[in-house]
């Protein structure tokens, strides 16, 4: 299993705070997504889960999954996006395909636009 580079994971709040102001948003039942272009060479992600979404166990696996999707999905090609994840509570993480599929088939959407 591979990790994501430091290129491609926003850490800093300001950031963060910077694409929830200035982005485009997805909504789904389980998650929504934020997301903007870049002038970055690299596509970066940022996932945030609550803890009211359950406790650290299911928190990190839903952040593997999401990485992994991310991981294997996107091609470094431009345009390069940032993306931020938010999960939302009630986001059953036992139907996990259900979650990834929707995930695949947002990220292939968003590099072929």
């Amino acid at each position: 299993m591979q990790k994501l580079t430091k290129k491609q994971k926003i850490k800093s709040k300001k950031d963060i705070l910077l694409l929830l102001k200035t982005c485009n948003k997805v909504s789904y039942s389980s998650f929504n997504i934020f997301y903007k272009v870049n002038n970055l060479n690299d596509d970066r992600l940022a996932v945030l889960v609550s803890r009211k979404i359950g406790n650290a166990v299911k928190r990190n696996k839903i952040k593997r999954i999401t990485r992994e999707v991310f991981r294997k999905e996107i091609k470094r090609n431009p345009p390069f996006i940032d993306i931020l994840i938010q999960i939302r509570p009630g986001i059953k993480i036992y139907n996990k395909n259900e979650y990834e599929i929707c995930l695949r088939e947002w990220i292939k959407e968003s590099k072929t636009n």
